[in-house]
């Protein structure tokens, strides 16, 4: 089984956006490439669900088809899910401080953002190398 984590920040700024990084201790599956390197596990849920490069703003600052988001309150409980093999993409608690539970009830939406490291503070090193991955999804807050 695979655990996946979940990390809120908020964007600073008038109009904060809410982030959710996502991240795994287990970054390549049982796939590789034809050199022999091991593909990301998320390589095929990324192309599915309509991720772009976080490099690629117009191409992930539009609500994404398919998916939709719920955040919880009451239990901090946070549940994700997109087309394709991003169906239950997450579900669990996320430790939202209360700076990105008021950013998420005023925007309706927050930015998923991807890449295959193991801690959202090496998500600038997969941005340079064009490995990092964000998707704008509505989002209900209850």
């Amino acid at each position: 089984m695979i655990t996946m984590y979940a990390w809120p920040s908020t964007a600073d700024g008038p109009d904060a956006l809410p982030m959710v990084h996502f991240t795994t201790d287990e970054q390549a599956g049982d796939e590789v490439a034809p050199d022999g390197t091991a593909v990301w596990m998320f390589d095929t849920a990324i192309r599915d669900g309509g991720w772009a490069q976080f490099t690629d703003f117009e191409g992930w600052s539009v609500p994404a088809s398919g998916w939709q988001a719920l955040y919880r309150r009451e239990d901090d409980l946070l549940a994700v899910t997109g087309p394709g093999s991003c169906e239950g993409w997450y579900q669990g608690n996320l430790g939202a401080d209360p700076a990105w539970v008021e950013a998420a009830a005023a925007q309706q939406g927050v930015v998923l953002l991807a890449a295959p490291v193991q801690h959202p503070s090496l998500y600038a090193y997969a941005v340079e190398a064009g490995a990092a991955f964000a998707l704008l999804v509505p989002l209900m807050v209850v």
